[in-house]
């Protein structure tokens, strides 16, 4: 399987909300990136939530962005497990930023 064959595989074998980030195509690479600003939902609360308003602990933007990597990568391997090219392929480490995380397969 070639890097577009296996472009072709992860765009028909998920559907964009089964996944936090996006995959590009990107000359001889697919890039993996999410965009936290660009997905987080806000929340709202009515006059009635005032006392559960502190109940929970945020999470800070690393680990959001920890998460969604962590997800997404387990979600590829599997495919990947499934249609036996686990061995066939590399993953860069991570880079993130304040705000996006992203990796690349080649």
């Amino acid at each position: 399987m070639n890097i577009n064959e296996l472009f072709e595989k992860i765009q028909d074998d998920f559907l964009p909300e089964e996944l936090n980030g996006e995959f590009l195509l990107q000359d001889n690479c697919i890039v993996w990136s999410y965009d936290l600003n660009e997905n987080l939902e806000e929340i709202e609360y009515s006059d009635d939530d005032d006392e559960n308003l502190f109940s929970f602990e945020a999470s800070s933007s690393e680990e959001l962005l920890q998460e969604a990597y962590q997800d997404d990568l387990e979600k590829l391997n599997d495919l990947l497990d499934e249609i036996n090219e686990t061995d066939k392929w590399n993953f860069s480490e991570f880079e993130a930023t304040e705000s996006i995380i992203s990796f690349k397969i080649f």
